[in-house]
């Protein structure tokens, strides 16, 4: 490959891993806000549909964000051996520090669903009368 078919692969893998990591926080701030506004009137099963999804869909975007950013250091190292291109780039343990840190939120988000559902008088709802009336059909 040309030195220019590498760098736009390259660029293109940094800009796919950046769009990954929006995705990642998008679902994570709608889930928290979820959690905090809704967490304590939902049922047990809409809570845990709303996990499931959030789950899943959180934990494809840190891994494909991950490999990403996998791709990019790849592309930057053939860079730089046919090419001798000198370019800063983080190593390989930073890589992986920060998707471990990405793969964190995720958990993280889940324990405060957790902790809204078990004390209802955390989330944005609470001291409404009546306010989990529907709860007692669904648990």
């Amino acid at each position: 490959m040309t030195q220019a078919e590498l760098w736009q692969l390259q660029l293109m893998a940094v800009s796919n891993s950046m769009d990954g990591i929006g995705v990642l926080l998008t679902m994570l701030s709608g889930y928290l806000l979820t959690a905090y506004f809704v967490g304590n009137r939902l049922s047990r099963y809409q809570a845990a549909l709303v996990s499931t999804f959030f789950v899943f869909g959180a934990g494809l975007s840190a891994f494909m964000t991950l490999v990403q950013l996998r791709r990019a250091l790849y592309f930057i190292e053939q860079l730089g051996s046919q090419y001798d291109v000198r370019s800063y780039v983080p190593n390989t343990f930073m890589t992986y520090f920060g998707g471990t840190l990405l793969c964190l939120l995720v958990p993280a988000a889940l324990f405060f669903m957790y902790q809204i559902r078990r004390n209802p008088t955390l989330g944005a709802g609470q001291g409404q009368a009546g306010a989990n009336q529907g709860r007692r059909y669904f648990d």
